[in-house]
């Protein structure tokens, strides 16, 4: 696609002489890096992350500097940055990775601000764009409110291992999130393993018309996925959704209940808020990009 790789090399130009000391990071190479021990990180976390997406994580061999990438939700179109551990040779670093995911045709370079935040800057000078803004909100001492009463659906657990049922989610969820926000196979099946984790589908009838996913912790829970079909949203669906997770969690010694959703979504925001949500601004967080094929990343084209 002319597009893909034309877009990517006008934001950092041609091959210079400034990235030709820059080279794939493979497994072979984690044992010469200058890995910090303050970011709680040790060699063989950086071997497993190395493997996820091979060739776009890079490293400078002579001061041991480098950028760890691994697939965004498990998705190889969509790259992200998971540690920059370099000065000297950051721009550089930076401009090999966008090159390699160029050629790789994909979709954009992500960069989350939710563990550390840089300067804008950093943004700036490397040509990231702010593509989301996440909100994030929490309900303490949620209390139990009969989802039975008057409920319209009725609430099936999804098994872990059937493939059957994994299909039917993942065309609900690609039916109700924007294309950024899709989950791959390999992202459900990873989710659907977690300790505490729980997947519920509604149903009107026959019709599978909403799902949640939420994660039991010690003393609280966290709200990981809620939809509804578009064809059977204005119902009340979404709210009687959300009653059906909060009681799951509160029946499960959740003290408090955490979520967060995207900052333009109005409805989903009011939601909560009518419940009794109240934003955690603290635990907010950006999502920037490198974008390498626009229409793909805003379009949601395949």
């Amino acid at each position: 696609m002319k597009q893909h790789v034309n877009e990517a090399t006008s934001i950092w130009g041609a091959d210079d002489e400034a990235t030709t000391d820059i080279r794939p990071l493979t497994t072979a190479d984690v044992r010469r890096l200058a890995i910090d021990p303050r970011r709680g990180m040790d060699a063989d976390d950086v071997l497993s992350l190395v493997v996820q997406h091979p060739g776009l994580s890079m490293w400078h061999p002579e001061s041991g500097e480098f950028i760890l990438v691994t697939p965004w939700r498990h998705r190889k179109d969509l790259p992200v940055i998971h540690t920059i551990s370099a000065i000297r040779h950051e721009t550089e670093l930076l401009h090999a990775v966008v090159r390699a995911a160029a050629a790789m045709k994909c979709v954009a370079l992500i960069y989350v601000d939710s563990i550390e935040t840089r300067r804008a800057a950093f943004y700036e000078r490397h040509g990231f764009e702010e593509i989301e803004q996440i909100t994030t909100f929490e309900l303490s001492r949620p209390r139990f409110a009969p989802v039975r009463f008057h409920a319209q659906q009725d609430f099936m657990r999804v098994p872990i291992r059937d493939e059957s049922w994994l299909q039917v989610i993942l065309q609900l969820d690609h039916t109700a999130f924007p294309w950024l926000w899709w989950n791959s196979r390999q992202e459900m099946e990873t989710y659907l393993q977690y300790p505490g984790v729980e997947v519920w589908v509604g149903t009107l009838g026959d019709e599978i018309v909403s799902y949640v996913g939420l994660t039991h912790y010690y003393g609280w829970g966290h709200l990981d996925r809620i939809a509804t079909h578009p064809a059977y949203q204005g119902r009340g669906l979404g709210r009687e959704s959300l009653r059906f997770a909060i009681e799951r969690m509160t029946n499960n010694g959740a003290r408090r209940i955490a979520l967060s959703t995207q900052g333009n979504n109005t409805r989903s925001r009011t939601l909560y808020q009518n419940i009794g949500f109240r934003e955690t601004p603290k635990h907010d967080y950006t999502v920037y990009a490198v974008v390498i094929d626009r229409e793909r990343l805003f379009a949601g084209g395949e």
